[in-house]
């Protein structure tokens, strides 16, 4: 009987492993399988993500073009064109942004006519520009806005707004344009 069960086992061990090796191959396949399936589940995840950001910052640059146009009329009410209110008057006046506009104003005419606008709109979002990077153009003036915007109780952007259109209203005709034909989109015919 010994040799018998010997036999057996001989027999009966091998398959046992084999069917072990088999039953963990199974058990790896399906971790395998499952890591498979939660990876397709992420991605299908991660491009929904992406599709809600992509939505989520649309609305988030329109809610950011409304504020910035909110905090412009603050200064100088929506219209065509748009001119200082009372309070953009005052700072103009009192901030001395006048005067540094006035300073710089041939250097920031000749940065906006080598830039060549082509209609009134570009040309003034052109200028209101580089006024708002007059201290990039102008570095010496930098403590003179600071001082500006300390007087007139505003920040900087605010002061570089105002003196842009100020700006605007000194050099459009220079350039070719009419504030009258702000809105139209071809360039004013010169005499």
């Amino acid at each position: 009987m010994a040799p018998i069960l010997n036999t057996a086992l001989q027999i009966i061990v091998p398959v046992l492993v084999i069917i072990g090796v088999f039953i963990a191959i199974g058990r790896k396949l399906q971790i395998l399988d499952t890591i498979n399936k939660n990876t397709e589940e992420l991605g299908c995840s991660i491009d929904k993500l992406k599709e809600s950001h992509n939505q989520l910052n649309e609305r988030f640059v329109v809610v950011e073009d409304r504020v910035e146009t909110i905090w412009k009329d603050k200064f100088a009410p929506a219209g065509s064109p748009r001119q200082l209110n009372t309070l953009g008057e005052k700072i103009l006046n009192e901030s001395g942004i006048k005067q540094i506009i006035e300073n710089n104003k041939d250097r920031l005419f000749k940065i906006i006519k080598e830039k060549e606008p082509t209609n009134a709109y570009d040309a003034e979002r052109l200028i209101l520009s580089v006024v708002n990077e007059l201290p990039k153009h102008c570095p010496e003036i930098i403590d003179e806005l600071k001082q500006s915007a300390f007087k007139a109780g505003q920040d900087i952007d605010a002061i570089l707004l105002v003196g842009g259109i100020y700006l605007r209203n000194l050099i459009f005709d220079d350039l070719g344009f009419s504030l009258i034909d702000l809105d139209k989109k071809n360039k004013k015919e010169k005499n």
